[in-house]
């Protein structure tokens, strides 16, 4: 519990007024709003992200078997370490393939291991996450191409090597997690590997320009000051992520296609069913909502859902937010009805 013997120095912005479910308030205010918030720093950062909500994080149930693994990059350079969750029933299980969250440039198998763990008991799966390399050591979209060699690993090899059936994967993931699972999407399609559910959580989505009031996206603006992400931390991820040179970032983008924004993915057409979830209070609220909307109207099977009140971490606080709590449960439903339904 914070302590409130003086003001607070990370305050709810006024602009947030009226946006934001009393239950986070209150959550917030006893947890955040009292703490100092000192200089961003990449290492710290790194070294506690996985416990910054723990103060909201419900407890979770523990998978019958829990164990870490690799498999090597094709190019040579190196592993890819993977956390197998394995459900207490008999294998061969279908199999969901969970990529973290963390602005590109945080996170690590501890990060959604909570999400993970009420996955594989709730819908009877083995979880498969996976650590992929972080910006700014190695540059974006090393994080998709990681991710993408894990899926095909679990596709090729998964039978022999985690007594799963390749014929049902799930993939999905929470912000930039989410992201990689929607990009996945395209790439598994192109190359024939089916893939049963697709479910991101508040995704990152569109590119960020160089202001929230030069945003095509009105949540982004609406929600320029919201707690745990605002467009201040949004901007300092995208440093991460792109070169500061405004050159050298355009060309990088250019160079790496739709990975630079998905809604300029050159096919939208018969992709996976995929469920998308925003949160009202979040800047990346509409490029997710937006994503969507191109899905249905391409004709793709899409559910997506907007929890009211919340802000963009909101499924971390599952233990203190009814919302985070009906997150993980209907995650865990829609890959259930997917893989056995």
């Amino acid at each position: 519990m914070a302590d409130k013997t003086h003001e607070p120095v990370q305050p709810i912005h006024p602009s947030m007024e009226g946006k934001l479910d009393p239950a986070f308030v209150k959550l917030y205010n006893d947890n955040v709003a009292y703490k100092p918030n000192g200089p961003i720093d990449l290492s710290v950062l790194r070294k506690h992200y996985s416990q910054l909500y723990s103060y909201g994080t419900g407890a979770a149930p523990e998978a019958a078997r829990t164990y870490d693994t690799t498999f090597p990059l094709a190019d040579g350079s190196g592993e890819i370490t993977l956390r197998v969750y394995e459900p207490a029933s008999k294998g061969s299980w279908p199999v969901h393939v969970d990529f973290h969250g963390g602005g590109w440039g945080l996170g690590d198998l501890d990060t959604e291991a909570h999400i993970c763990k009420h996955i594989c008991k709730k819908a009877n799966v083995a979880v498969i996450d996976v650590a992929y390399r972080l910006v700014p050591e190695h540059p974006y979209p090393t994080q998709i191409t990681d991710c993408w060699e894990a899926l095909q690993y679990v596709y090729k090899h998964g039978a022999d090597k985690f007594q799963i059936k390749p014929d049902s994967i799930s993939i999905g993931g929470v912000s930039a997690g989410g992201c990689i699972a929607l990009a996945l999407s395209h790439l598994a399609r192109d190359a024939g590997i089916p893939i049963r559910l697709v479910t991101a959580g508040t995704p990152v989505v569109d590119d960020l320009p160089a202001t929230a009031a030069e945003s095509s996206h009105e949540s982004m603006r609406e929600n320029e000051f919201a707690p745990t992400l605002n467009w201040q931390r949004l901007a300092f991820f995208n440093r991460l992520k792109f070169p500061e040179d405004p050159e050298e970032a355009k060309a990088a983008k250019a160079k790496m296609g739709f990975y630079a924004n998905l809604l300029d993915a050159p096919n939208f057409a018969n992709l996976p069913r995929t469920v998308i979830y925003t949160a009202g209070a979040d800047p990346l609220r509409d490029e997710g909502e937006k994503y969507a909307k191109k899905l249905f109207e391409n004709g793709n099977e899409v559910i997506v859902k907007r929890f009211i009140g919340v802000p963009h971490p909101f499924m971390h606080m599952d233990g203190s937010l009814k919302q985070g709590a009906e997150f993980i449960d209907e995650t865990a439903r829609y890959i259930r009805l997917a893989h056995w339904d």
